[in-house]
């Protein structure tokens, strides 16, 4: 029976006492419910909202569905406190009634339907089944409720006569009968450089490439090139991951292997891009002998097989970042699931140095695929909540990355990755709630800043020091920071449509949300303007690496962000200032069509911009074809077609997309081999006689 309410109206209601009314209320009419008659009626009543009927004036004290605590009864503190629960219960319920009796009578369904009984907590419907570690490498695990789990479920209720009879149960962890013959191996390693220069591609690997993120120990990789060299070695089909894994190593030595070389002048061009010949295309032959060995690396589905993929995905994220790399980053997830590394170890059968491996590989896995996924608005291959690992542990016998920057990494990422859920909300969500999720992109924004001024300032994290040891390290872990601002706030940068000063924004929020907004996009504005001083400083100090995945991708993000920010400021000096210098600083890092079709795409919409911002009459921002000087780099194409034509009959290697070579001018396309023949004569051993020479670098200096 509802709560007596007599007192207020001079007739005390019951249930049991209702009947259609004649004149319904306008309140229940627009609710569309039956009004059950009286002024106020009973429904009105019980709901604790405002009654009124056609001619009276609405009632302006109670808001509707308000709470039915009286606001003069708890103090302001209470009373904001009430207002805010509410508030979170109608994001969850809906727009319900907040009365005692409808809160009373929910309470009450979640109270029994989370209540269980003896008999219900007794049912087990568990299927516990450990990883099983076939090899110190290799583990085989099969999800909750699988027909797996079942099986081994039945087979442990019928130990006892299993064992009676005396069959021994044959495993079948991987499909082996589809394994290619070792003998691929074999014909592979036909494709190994001199040791010399393999060291030294390897040494490239961990200086450039293993800086925030875990790949490989170095130990183990310079044991596995050893064994390589090793005329008494014999191959398995167990051998094909960190066989491939070797080859990978090589290819990516060569896409930063330029770093080694003294920064180029103005003058000396033409030596930089003949150097770019020969190391991409070896890169690409290094790549396709690993590439061979794919299927059986997914055969072999160990954690060697993760790695494997990471390294593949590393490679090709300067040519196809979203497509190939995000392929290769997949299969790198689909294996680490496969061999439990998303789940806690809770067995005693693995050394805890393999463990940590296994850990540092998938949270590496996890947290740059995420980050690709973010920028490239791509889907996941696994959710937050199926993931209960281990993070990584300070361990000091593992040399490379610092542990410091390793953590800070994929906590950014993470961070990232909730401004990229709240954005999708705020997309989604009814107008009401905006100020509510533009408010907590606001606490994220904080939390972030916060979370960075406590970061190390010496050495590792936020020392940005040229002269430190981890400058290069600490630049790029800046520069996802910066990201994260850019990200937050570019969604909003043509929400608030500053054309002329004063002008009325139409379609805005209230000056609240307005305001926060601004702070959003001012920041946005500004974090890209310092990203590219991040990145006038590696260039000053260290060059900038074309196969950089976080430089190319935070320069161009930087210019986006300017040349829109260009159309609501007009003709800023300093984003003109900022542009220019961007455009400067991309060029130095084409690696590849994908970049170049980037770089061309920014340029169409810069010169537009340029083009639409141009005062009337002004015709210096149209392109003079006689004012531009011929550049170096189109003398040496020309040059390099001459010198094709010339070897054209011998043969000519395949050219990655990053060559020069690859791009001559229309007409000369069936000078280039488009098969990828036997390229074991390519490395000979008198490397001095062959078409390509390593004398870029002081190989002597290497150990032998």
């Amino acid at each position: 029976m509802p709560p007596d309410r007599g007192s207020n109206h001079g007739t005390k209601w019951k249930r049991g006492e209702r009947r259609r009314a004649s004149l319904a209320c306008e309140t229940c009419r627009k609710q569309k419910e039956k009004c059950e008659g009286g002024q106020p009626c009973w429904r009105c009543q019980r709901l604790e909202r405002p009654c009124h009927f056609q001619g009276q004036p609405i009632p302006t004290t109670t808001a509707p569905c308000s709470s039915s605590v009286p606001v003069a009864s708890v103090s302001r503190d209470e009373n904001g406190r009430i207002q805010s629960l509410e508030h979170i219960a109608r994001h969850f319920l809906g727009d319900i009634s907040l009365d005692k009796e409808n809160i009373g009578r929910i309470a009450d369904k979640l109270r029994s339907s989370t209540d269980t009984t003896l008999s219900e907590t007794a049912l087990d419907i568990n299927e516990p089944f450990d990883v099983h570690f076939v090899s110190n490498n290799m583990a085989h695990y099969s999800g909750d409720l699988s027909h797996w789990n079942f099986s081994q479920k039945l087979r442990r209720k019928m130990s006892c006569q299993i064992d009676r009879l005396d069959s021994r149960v044959k495993e079948y962890w991987r499909p082996t009968q589809l394994q290619s013959s070792p003998e691929l191996i074999l014909e592979t390693m036909k494709h190994l450089p001199p040791r010399s220069i393999a060291d030294f591609l390897v040494t490239m690997f961990f200086k450039y490439v293993e800086i925030n993120s875990f790949y490989l120990e170095r130990k183990w990789i310079e044991g596995k090139v050893a064994l390589c060299y090793s005329s008494t070695n014999t191959y398995t089909a167990i051998d094909f991951p960190w066989v491939c894994s070797v080859f990978a190593v090589l290819a990516i030595g060569t896409q930063v292997a330029h770093m080694e070389d003294q920064k180029p002048r103005p003058n000396s061009e033409i030596t930089e891009e003949l150097s770019l010949c020969s190391e991409d295309s070896v890169g690409l032959v290094f790549y396709h002998a690993a590439c061979k060995l794919i299927p059986d690396v997914l055969l072999v589905a160990s954690h060697e097989s993760v790695q494997v993929f990471l390294l593949l995905a590393t490679y090709s994220l300067p040519v196809s970042t979203g497509g190939l790399a995000y392929t290769y980053y997949g299969l790198a997830m689909k294996m680490a699931i496969q061999n439990r590394m998303h789940r806690k170890y809770q067995g005693g059968n693995c050394d805890s140095r393999t463990i940590e491996v296994r850990n540092r590989l998938f949270w590496t896995t996890y947290t740059v695929e995420k980050y690709i996924s973010i920028m490239h608005g791509r889907p996941m291959s696994i959710a937050r909540s199926e993931i209960n690992a281990d993070m990584p542990r300070d361990c000091p016998s593992f040399e490379s990355p610092r542990f410091a920057n390793l953590t800070a990494f994929h906590t950014l990422i993470s961070y990232l990755g909730e401004v990229s859920e709240t954005l999708a909300q705020f997309k989604r969500c009814p107008k009401r709630l905006l100020p509510e999720y533009l408010e907590r992109l606001i606490r994220l924004r904080t939390s972030v800043k916060q979370w960075w001024d406590t970061l190390p300032a010496t050495e590792e994290c936020r020392d940005i020091c040229s002269q430190g040891p981890n400058f290069r390290q600490n630049c790029h872990l800046r520069l996802c920071y910066l990201l994260i601002y850019v990200y937050m706030g570019r969604a909003f940068i043509f929400v608030d449509d500053r054309k002329e000063p004063g002008e009325v924004i139409t379609g805005a929020g209230n000056d609240s949300g307005r305001a926060r907004r601004s702070i959003l996009v001012d920041d946005c504005v500004s974090s890209a303007l310092d990203i590219l001083n991040t990145l006038q400083s590696l260039s000053d100090h260290v060059g900038l690496c074309r196969a950089s995945y976080n430089e190319f991708s935070a320069c161009r993000a930087a210019i986006l962000v300017i040349l829109a920010e260009s159309l609501n400021s007009r003709k800023s000096q300093r984003l003109q200032d900022g542009l220019h210098r961007g455009m400067d600083l991309i060029h130095q890092m084409v690696g590849g069509s994908s970049s170049e079709s980037e770089i061309s795409y920014l340029e169409s919409i810069e010169a537009a911009i340029s083009q639409l911002l141009a005062a009337p009459g002004d015709d210096s921002v149209l392109p003079q074809s006689d004012q531009i000087p011929t550049s170096a780099y189109s003398k040496f194409k020309d040059w390099t077609q001459s010198l094709k034509k010339d070897k054209s009959a011998g043969g000519n290697v395949e050219l990655s997309s990053f060559s020069p070579l690859s791009r001559l001018t229309p007409g000369t396309e069936g000078l280039a081999d488009l098969e990828l023949n036997d390229m074991a004569a390519f490395f000979d051993p008198d490397w001095a006689n062959g078409d390509f020479e390593f004398d870029t670098y002081n190989f002597s200096l290497l150990p032998n």
